[in-house]
């Protein structure tokens, strides 16, 4: 059994957001063999009361406030960092000098020390060499960030994200080469954080679902609501806003002018999203539920309608596992095992996308199917269970290297960077 530190940049239980979800199941899968001690930045939204609950498996929890989440002064002083030195603002907005005091303290009686999200690196400076880091990718950044630097409809915006690009490409290569071991979503960031650092040590570790908890309804459940599509995403990530107002604008007046009567769902946070007039009508913003199951197994179908993004999207394997029929951007089902009109829809213009809706509408056999075979693809590569197992043979590669060897942690990843 070894001594694992696990640092998060929020409390991954309850985990209700595809963050936490990948977060909470990897710590219990590495909880189940080893000693686990969490720290976790705390932020306003997350609930103390999961904190009983994460106790029950771990060996300790310690909470840190973010300090630019209660402060206009600390948030100001993270900008103005970033852009007078040479720091992404995404590490400096998560910067904690009380984190890194605690890292450096428990870090030398540990045997691994995990970074659950790529600003946390920041503090990786705090572990002692010849302990393993591991670095937990859950999407490949800067690929993100060139993208919205490209798509975000305020000038002012794309500018400040261009002039980020370069510092945090800088900062994911120095990540990637100071950890051990690097954890990615798919193969495709895999191959994309190997283009950045080519010396890196990465290993693919999918997300996953719990496939008891997901399961298609069974035959004595009501009918599925005719006509009504589904997503489920809240509206603070770029990717899925920008997705969905893509929909709304371009896809969704498509469908409906040929089949009036049909119904577009959004269950997550919907803060700052624009419904066009022409369509609102037709749209149900469901917000925050505490169960999204019921809202996916009413649905026609499940749009993933991503132009942007990175890792693997949890909740395209939720509706996988539920049965859904799916039609999703390339992106939108990147690192995902479907497959073009087995096991889902794939349609990357405004037109197509369209037109794969409707055919789902108008053919209740073809979505059968589709619903079928995307559970099957859940059940062969997807369960949580088995990704544990990967997760717990990938970290005692690591921990059988002796501790006196030279990590790759001679990289510098000091907190001034």
């Amino acid at each position: 059994m070894a001594r694992i530190l696990f640092i998060t940049s929020r409390l991954p239980f309850p985990p209700r957001e595809g963050h936490q979800l990948r977060s909470w199941h990897l710590l219990k899968a590495l909880a189940q063999r080893h000693e686990v001690t969490l720290l976790s930045l705390m932020r306003g939204d997350d609930e103390a009361g999961g904190i009983m609950e994460m106790r029950r498996h771990l060996a300790g929890v310690e909470t840190f406030p973010i300090a630019t989440e209660h402060s206009r002064i600390a948030l100001g002083w993270a900008l103005l960092r970033s852009v007078l030195g040479h720091a992404p603002y995404v590490t400096t907005k998560y910067a904690s000098s009380a984190l890194h005091s605690r890292i450096r303290q428990l870090a030398p009686g540990m045997d691994a020390v995990h970074f659950d999200m790529l600003p946390l690196m920041r503090n990786a400076d705090a572990v002692p060499p010849g302990i393993p880091v591991i670095y937990n990718a859950h999407n490949v950044e800067h690929v993100l960030l060139s993208t919205r630097a490209r798509m975000d409809g305020s000038r002012w915006i794309r500018y400040f994200l261009q002039g980020q690009l370069p510092r945090l490409l800088g900062f994911e290569r120095r990540a990637c080469h100071r950890a051990d071991l690097v954890l990615a979503c798919s193969e495709v960031d895999a191959e994309a954080l190997r283009q950045v650092a080519p010396d890196a040590r990465v290993a693919v570790v999918p997300n996953g679902v719990d496939l008891e908890a997901n399961r298609p309804p069974s035959a004595a459940t009501p009918a599925t609501r005719p006509g009504q599509l589904v997503f489920v995403g809240q509206m603070g990530w770029f990717p899925n806003r920008d997705g969905v107002e893509w929909f709304l604008a371009e896809v969704f007046p498509r469908i409906l002018a040929a089949r009036p009567q049909t119904e577009f769902v959004l269950v997550g946070k919907a803060e700052g999203l624009q419904v066009p007039a022409a369509v609102a009508t037709q749209v149900t913003l469901a917000g925050f539920v505490p169960d999204l199951r019921p809202f996916v197994e009413a649905a026609s179908a499940y749009v993933v309608p991503l132009r942007a993004g990175s890792g693997t999207r949890l909740k395209v394997l939720e509706a996988m596992a539920l049965g859904k029929p799916i039609v999703t951007t390339s992106i939108g089902s990147e690192g995902i095992a479907l497959r073009d009109g087995e096991s889902a829809l794939y349609a990357d213009d405004a037109d197509s996308f369209a037109a794969a809706s409707i055919r789902l509408l108008d053919s209740p056999l073809l979505a059968q199917r589709l619903g079928a075979a995307a559970r099957a693809c859940a059940e062969q590569h997807y369960g949580w269970e088995a990704v544990g197992q990967h997760l717990l043979d990938c970290y005692q590669q690591v921990l059988r290297t002796e501790r006196g060897t030279t990590p790759a942690g001679t990289v510098s990843m000091a907190v001034g960077t």
